[in-house]
C-alpha cells in the first residue's frame, strides 16, 4: 500500500531530520585594512546557517564547515518527511471527501425514498 510505503519512508527521514531552513552568507570582517572592506567580491564565506523557530524565538545557527554536509543531509531529510507527510495527508484528504459525498448521496436517496412513500 502506498501510504504503509510513505508512513515507512517518513519514520526513516524521522530518524535524522532537522527542522528549519539553511542559508549561505558572505560577511565582511571588519578589519579596515582586509580586501573584505574595500572589495564585496572578496568576502568571507560563504559560511552555512541554520536558522529556525523555537518557543516563539528565532535562531540562526553557525554551521562549522565540518559539520555541514551531515547537516544538509539531515534537513534533506526533513524536507523529504514534509514532501510525504503532504502526500499522504492529501490522499487522506480525498478519501475523507469520498466519505462525505458517499455519505451525502446516502441522504438523498433516503430523502427520495421517503418522498415516494409520502
Amino acid at each position: 500500500m502506498v501510504k504503509d510505503r510513505s508512513i515507512a519512508e517518513m519514520a526513516q527521514s524521522a530518524q535524522s531530520m532537522v527542522q528549519g531552513s539553511l542559508s549561505e552568507v558572505t560577511r565582511q570582517c571588519g578589519d579596515p585594512s582586509c580586501a573584505c572592506a574595500w572589495d564585496p567580491t572578496r568576502r568571507h564565506g560563504p559560511h552555512l546557517y541554520l536558522k529556525f523557530t523555537a518557543e516563539g524565538k528565532a535562531y540562526s545557527i553557525y554551521i562549522p564547515p565540518e559539520d555541514s554536509e551531515a547537516l544538509r543531509r539531515a534537513h534533506q531529510a526533513w524536507l523529504r518527511f514534509q514532501e510525504l507527510a503532504g502526500q499522504v495527508a492529501a490522499n487522506n484528504r480525498q478519501s475523507f471527501l469520498k466519505t462525505l459525498d458517499r455519505h451525502k448521496q446516502l441522504a438523498k436517496a433516503q430523502r427520495a425514498k421517503a418522498r415516494r412513500k409520502a
